[in-house]
C-alpha cells in the first residue's frame, strides 16, 4: 500500500509541475527525492475536519487602527480591472487599488511614494481616457534606469503594484498566459541593463497599452517639492533614525516630511511638475469610443469570494512609519492586499502568505510584533525560476525584505541597517532546479540572528489540478467556457486557496525548521 501511495504521489506531482500557481513549469526536472516529501504528508482525507483554520488562533488586529496622517487614506483609489480576478470568480467589477497599500509596500509615505503613485495615475488617464477602467496585464512600463539605480526600483515597486507590470519576479501566466498575453505579468516592467545616469527630473517612465499601442511618457520634476530637503533636515533625519531627536524636533520633522508627500497630491497639476508626453494616442475605435462612466471611489466594492477578507492580518511594525510620524502602532497587513499585489488569490498566494506567517511566528515568539527591515530572506531559486518571484513579491510586501528594487535607506540607512530594504530578499543567481516541495525559504532575524526555514508541500493541495482542469483554465482564459463550466472552475480554483488556510497546520504541509 505504501508503494502504491508513492506511485500515486509521483503521478500527482508530475501533473502539478504543469499547473499554474501550484507547481513548476514543464521544464523542471523530475527528482526522485521529491517523493519522500510527499510520503511524509498525510493524505488529505485523513485530515480531520475539526482542524482549525489559519485564522482561528491568529492575533486579532487592534480595533480602530488608523494612520497618524489622515492624507494616507484620503487619496482616491485607482480603479483597476484584472482578468485573473474575473476568470477566478473573485471580482467581476473594477477593484480599488489604494495609496494606503502602496505606503505599506514602500514602508512609508514620502515624495517618492506619492510621486510614483501620481506617475502611474497620470499615465493611466492618458492610456484609458473617457472613464475607461485600466486593465492590469495590458500595460508595459519602460523604467528610466536600472532597478538599483537612484530610487528607480522604489518607484517601480509602486507602479508594479498598480499596473501589474512586473519585472522578472512576475507571474509567467502558465496555461493562462499561453492563451492570452494579458495573463503574463513577467518582464512587463523593463529596467535598463546599464545605468542611465540621468538626473531625477529627466527620468521618463514610458507606459504602453498593449491592445491599442497607445503610449505615454511621464517625467517627475521632484526638485520643486517643498519644504526643501536641506542639509540640516537630512542631518535631522539621521538623528530621527538614531532615536536621538527631542519631542519638539520629532514633531517638526513629522510635519516637514509629510508636507512633502502632501505637496505632490495637492500640486500634481502644477505646470512643470509632472511632464506628460503622448507618443501614441489611444485608438478612436477603442478607448475614445467608450462613453464616460460615473467616477467610482471603490466604496461599494466587495470580493465575490468572502474568504479573501477573512484571514487575520499580519501585524507589522515599520521604523519608517515611526520616524515619519505615520504610525507609532503596529500596522495591519491584510491578505486582501497581498491578493491585489499578486493579481489573484490561489494556492501560491495563500502559500506565500502562510510561509511568511509561520516564519514570523518563530522569529518573533510570544506575541512580539515583527519589524519590517529587520528580516532578510533567502529565496529558493532565481527570481524568474518556477514561481519563486511570485512568492517573493508577497513575502517582500509583508516583511519589507526587497531585492535590488528596494530602498537603500540613504541617511536613515547610514544610521541604522533596519532602514535599508534593498537586497534583503536574495534570489539565487542561477536556477536551483528544485521541485516545489523541496524549495525552502530561509528567514533571518537580523538583530538576534534567529533563522528559520519553511518548505511548502503544495502537492497535497486539493482539488488536484488534473490535465482536464488545466485545459479548462485555457478555456477560461480564452473566454470560451460555458456558465456551468465557469462555475465549476471557479469553485475548484478557490477551494485550492481555501485548502491552504484551512489545513495550514496539517502535518507535512508546511515544514518549519529552526536553524538558530
Amino acid at each position: 500500500m505504501k508503494a502504491l501511495y508513492k506511485v500515486v504521489a509521483f503521478i500527482i506531482l508530475a501533473t502539478l509541475v504543469l499547473s499554474a500557481c501550484s507547481a513548476a513549469p514543464a521544464a523542471a526536472p523530475a527528482e526522485a527525492e521529491s517523493v519522500e516529501v510527499v510520503e511524509e504528508a498525510a493524505p488529505a482525507d485523513e485530515t480531520a475536519d475539526e482542524e482549525e483554520s489559519e485564522t482561528a488562533d491568529a492575533p486579532e488586529v487592534e480595533e480602530g487602527f488608523s494612520w497618524d496622517q489622515d492624507y494616507i487614506t484620503e487619496v482616491p483609489p485607482i480603479m483597476m480591472m484584472d482578468p485573473y480576478f474575473e476568470i477566478f470568480g473573485q471580482a467581476q467589477t473594477a477593484v480599488p487599488y489604494y495609496y494606503e497599500t502602496a505606503v505599506k509596500l514602500s514602508g512609508h509615505s514620502c515624495g517618492a511614494t506619492s510621486g510614483a503613485w501620481t506617475i502611474a495615475k497620470k499615465a493611466l488617464e492618458i492610456l484609458y481616457p473617457n472613464g475607461e477602467v485600466p486593465v492590469r496585464g495590458q500595460i508595459t512600463v519602460q523604467a528610466p534606469g536600472m532597478e538599483d539605480e537612484w530610487f528607480v526600483g522604489v518607484f517601480g515597486e509602486v507602479i508594479t503594484y498598480i499596473t501589474g507590470a512586473s519585472p522578472k519576479t512576475g507571474f509567467i501566466g502558465a496555461e493562462f498566459g499561453q492563451t492570452n498575453d494579458l495573463f503574463v505579468r513577467q518582464n512587463k516592467m523593463v529596467y535598463s541593463e546599464e545605468p542611465t545616469g540621468q538626473m531625477p527630473p529627466q527620468r521618463e517612465w514610458i507606459f504602453t497599452r498593449l491592445d491599442t499601442g497607445a503610449q505615454v511618457g511621464i517625467k517627475y520634476n521632484l526638485v520643486v517639492i517643498t519644504p526643501v530637503a536641506t542639509p540640516d533636515r537630512k542631518a535631522m533625519g539621521m538623528k530621527m533614525a538614531a532615536g536621538e531627536a527631542t519631542p519638539e524636533e520629532a514633531a517638526d520633522y513629522y510635519e516637514y516630511w509629510n508636507d512633502r508627500a502632501r505637496f505632490v497630491f495637492e500640486n500634481e497639476d502644477m505646470e512643470g511638475f509632472f511632464q506628460v508626453v503622448v507618443y501614441q494616442e489611444a485608438s478612436p475605435t477603442t478607448a475614445d469610443a467608450i462613453a464616460a462612466v460615473p467616477e467610482n471611489d471603490g466604496s461599494d466594492f466587495s470580493w465575490d469570494q468572502a474568504y479573501i477578507t477573512e484571514p487575520a492580518p499580519i501585524m507589522m511594525r515599520d521604523p519608517y512609519f515611526e520616524i515619519f510620524g505615520q504610525s507609532q502602532e503596529p500596522v495591519p497587513y491584510y491578505y486582501e492586499e497581498a491578493v491585489k499585489v499578486a493579481g489573484h488569490s490561489c494556492g501560491a498566494t495563500t502559500g506565500a502568505w502562510t510561509i511568511t506567517k509561520k516564519a514570523l511566528e518563530v522569529l518573533y515568539p510570544d506575541g512580539e510584533i515583527p519589524v519590517r527591515g529587520q528580516i532578510a530572506v533567502e529565496a529558493p531559486g532565481a527570481e524568474d525560476e518556477w514561481f519563486v518571484g511570485v512568492f517573493g513579491e508577497i513575502i517582500t510586501f509583508i516583511t519589507g525584505a526587497a531585492p535590488h528594487t528596494g530602498f537603500i535607506g540613504v541617511e536613515f540607512g547610514q544610521t541604522d541597517d533596519v532602514f535599508v530594504r534593498q537586497n534583503k530578499m536574495v534570489y539565487s543567481e542561477e536556477p536551483t532546479k528544485q521541485l516545489p516541495p523541496m524549495r525552502e525559504w530561509i528567514f533571518t532575524r537580523l538583530d538576534t540572528g534567529a533563522k528559520v526555514g519553511v518548505k511548502f508541500n503544495l502537492v497535497i493541495i486539493t482539488p488536484i489540478p488534473t490535465p482536464g482542469r488545466i485545459s479548462m483554465g485555457k478555456k477560461m482564459a480564452a473566454g470560451e467556457a460555458t456558465p456551468e463550466e465557469a462555475a465549476d472552475y471557479i469553485q475548484y480554483w478557490n477551494d485550492r486557496a481555501r485548502f491552504v488556510f484551512e489545513k495550514a497546520d496539517m502535518d507535512g504541509f508546511f515544514y518549519v525548521k529552526v536553524y538558530e
